[in-house]
């Protein structure tokens, strides 16, 4: 199992579908995740800093956690991939019990960057291809590669 951070959100601006790319906390392996428009709206104005006069639907589910005060959000973990769909359950700690509640990785990305909780994908998914292995790549791809995903993320919608 490793543990990720949110890179960036990408557009395909071709066919209109998003990705939010996690990489690994060593840098080694990126990861492009598919996500509908508003889950990518939602992680992206969080890593844009954006802020509205009222709470949008992931801060209202992150508040109600916060105020519960006996639930602690301990981490989310990729678990599978199977027909195309990645799978994640979200791990709490209530009152001192571990309580897994399925939930699509989209959902657990957009609440795990309003409550800092850390995301993990099982090592099989990884092993499973569905993933970029910096370490294949020359000096000059890498950079590239970061050119680009700098400049999706600058233009993200």
């Amino acid at each position: 199992m490793r543990q990720f951070k949110v890179k960036c959100v990408v557009k395909d601006p071709f066919v209109s579908t998003y990705r939010v790319v996690l990489e690994s906390l060593d840098d080694s392996i990126l990861v492009p995740l598919p996500v509908g428009p508003f889950e990518a709206e939602a992680i992206f104005n969080v890593l844009s800093a954006m802020q509205y006069p009222r709470p949008m639907t992931y801060d209202f589910l992150s508040n109600i956690l916060k105020q519960l005060g006996d639930v602690e959000v301990e981490r989310m973990l990729i678990d599978s991939f199977n027909d195309g769909i990645f799978t994640a359950k979200l791990e709490l700690n209530h009152s001192g019990k571990l309580v897994v509640i399925d939930c699509r990785p989209s959902d657990g990305i957009a609440l795990s960057l309003r409550m800092n909780y850390p995301i993990y994908i099982d090592d099989y998914v990884v092993q499973q291809k569905r993933c970029v292995s910096k370490n294949c790549l020359s000096e000059h791809e890498k950079v590239l590669l970061e050119q680009l995903l700098m400049d999706q993320e600058l233009t993200y919608l």
